[in-house]
């Protein structure tokens, strides 16, 4: 309470006070309608970034049948001969596989 009084006090003997306190709110404000009109330049560079992201030539994107799969590189769905089995972590068919994994429907799960 005294803090506005003294406050009410300083401003009736000096008027530019208000003055200066008025114009900061208005260069806040200002300020404030500046930032948030304008768009943060690494939100633009993430949208583009992942325009780029699919259009990689190796990857193969068809949708198989169970038990068949496309390996990167190719565009066509196979299954897996012999004792192959699709690794989807590399996208490729191997021999067996890696320590952890046994092959199930063809493809590299956990064991």
């Amino acid at each position: 309470m005294c803090s506005t009084i003294s406050e009410f006090s300083l401003l009736a003997t000096h008027p530019s006070k208000s003055i200066m306190k008025f114009s900061a709110v208005i260069v806040a404000a200002a300020a404030a309608v500046v930032c948030l009109s304008n768009p943060v330049a690494s939100e633009s560079e993430a949208v583009h970034l992942r325009v780029h992201v699919s259009q990689d030539k190796g990857v193969c994107y068809l949708q198989c049948g169970s038990g068949q799969y496309c390996a990167n590189g190719t565009n066509t769905c196979r299954k897996p001969a012999g004792k192959e089995c699709f690794n989807p972590a590399t996208g490729a068919f191997q021999n067996g596989c890696a320590a952890g994994f046994k092959c199930g429907n063809g493809k590299c799960v956990y064991a």
